[in-house]
């Protein structure tokens, strides 16, 4: 259960700055980096300048991760609890 509530939380915040067209991808990239480097999921990593197409791919990877990672956990406690 904790896995579909982490997984949902990712996929919901990457849904918050993926249409965002103000500039706000560079948050999203100093929250990613923050999640990676506290929950030791990636190499420690220092925010970077990236560009908008950067950001963009950045945006959509976690969006797709985040989703894809929802959708199993999700079925995964179904089959949990029926069984």
């Amino acid at each position: 259960m904790t896995f579909l509530l982490g997984a949902h939380f990712v996929w919901a915040f990457s849904l918050i700055f993926l249409f965002s067209e103000h500039g706000y991808w560079q948050e999203l990239i100093e929250s990613i980096v923050w999640a990676h480097n506290k929950f030791k999921v990636a190499p420690a990593t220092r925010p970077r300048a990236l560009s908008i197409i950067q950001g963009c791919a950045v945006r959509v990877t976690h969006y797709l991760l985040g989703g894809i990672a929802t959708t199993w956990a999700f079925f995964l406690a179904i089959i949990i609890a029926a069984g």
